[in-house]
């Protein structure tokens, strides 16, 4: 078996298995809520001491969970700022996918150089025909 799978992957190994995908994710997810919420006092105040601004800035946390032969799912490890390279086609696309999310999350629009270039010339276009 695999050391590493994305959740299409897991998803589809425990759908063939016979496995409740979603009770499995349920408590992994369980465990990162209890993990963050041990670390919160410690994060409010590392952000308080960094900025004045807590709806500006936001963390990136990368956990690695492994699941037991009965499903348990064990924290390994919370890396903070985890590192976005890849060294296999599966972390390149796990990584790329992350960085969309991540960038789709905090409200960053993708730049389309041709709809900026028509809307530059429409905006100068109403300057110089006027009101």
């Amino acid at each position: 078996m695999a050391s590493k799978w994305n959740l299409a992957q897991l998803k589809r190994h425990f759908d063939k298995t016979g496995v409740d995908y979603h009770s499995v994710m349920g408590r992994v997810k369980d465990v990162m809520v209890k993990t963050l919420i041990s670390v919160e006092p410690h994060i409010i105040n590392q952000l308080s001491r960094h900025t004045k601004h807590k709806n500006i800035c936001f963390e990136l946390f990368g956990f690695d969970i492994l699941l037991d032969s009965k499903l348990k799912p064990w924290l390994l490890e919370v890396n903070i700022s985890p590192s976005l390279s890849s060294s296999s086609p599966l972390d390149k696309k796990i990584k790329t996918v992350l960085i969309c999310d991540t960038l789709n999350l905090i409200g960053v629009c993708p730049y389309d150089r041709k709809t900026y270039e028509k809307e530059t010339e429409l905006k100068e276009k109403r300057r110089l025909l006027g009101p």
